[in-house]
């Protein structure tokens, strides 16, 4: 009889047992991570690729035309319009001491400049014409030269006299070319031009078999003749040589 009471016994606290060691269930809700922080916005960055910075520009009349060409990072170029943002923006452009131009563009012709040194600023402004801050902005400055023209080099041209013309009879030279005249008839003969009654130009008499060189210094245009023989005439012009070389 013991035993058996004994039995049940360790049989109840052995059931018990199990119960009593068994691990509880954790009920704590896990905290979820934060948020990755947005992405940080870099600051942009402008340049002037062109006109570089003492550069020299050729020009071949009195104004040129000369692009402005602006390089950047973390920019989006956009017209003026809505509230600042980093990131976005245009340009404000002055030229010298001139008026500031709105520029939405990486290039823009600076027109009709000069010869001499010209500056040029470029500044960064926000959506709402507000200046970035700090103020994000480039500058340089250039020179504008008139391109001398190409030296003339001067001509040599002849005539040939007869006993009853001038060969060629017609003739158009520049400004700093010789005309020479032979004589190649059977007596003296010249080449004499006058304008408004006063005499241009004279070979004097020139003798048979000789040649005189004159050299043309102004643009002309003139009927000349031979005063010892009125029937021998020819016509000339001078014309510029774009130079003036005298």
């Amino acid at each position: 009889m013991k035993a058996l009471i004994l039995g049940l016994v360790l049989a109840a606290f052995v059931i018990s047992g199990c119960t009593f060691f068994e691990q509880p269930q954790n009920t704590t809700n896990e905290t979820p991570p934060p948020p990755p922080p947005p992405p940080v916005v870099k600051k942009p960055v402008i340049t002037i690729t062109s006109p570089g910075s003492g550069e020299l520009i050729m020009s071949e009349g009195d104004a040129i035309d000369v692009t402005l060409t602006i390089g950047t990072q973390n920019l989006i170029v956009k017209s003026p319009g809505g509230a600042a943002k980093v990131g976005e923006g245009h340009f404000r452009v002055t030229v010298d001491d001139g008026v500031p131009q709105t520029v939405t563009s990486k290039t823009y012709v600076l027109s009709a400049l000069g010869a001499g040194e010209h500056r040029v600023k470029v500044e960064l402004l926000n959506n709402d014409r507000t200046q970035y801050s700090p103020a994000i902005s480039k500058e340089t400055a250039f020179t504008v030269e008139k391109q001398k023209p190409p030296e003339y080099v001067p001509q040599n041209h002849t005539v040939s006299i007869s006993d009853t013309a001038y060969s060629p009879s017609s003739l158009t030279v520049k400004v700093g070319d010789s005309v020479t005249w032979t004589n190649n008839g059977a007596r003296p003969q010249t080449a004499t031009c006058f304008i408004g009654g006063s005499k241009v130009f004279d070979t004097g008499s020139v003798a048979v078999g000789k040649s005189v060189t004159i050299k043309m210094t102004e643009t002309l245009e003139c009927d000349y003749y031979s005063i010892l023989f009125r029937a021998i005439s020819g016509k000339i012009k001078v014309e510029s040589n774009g130079t003036e070389t005298q």
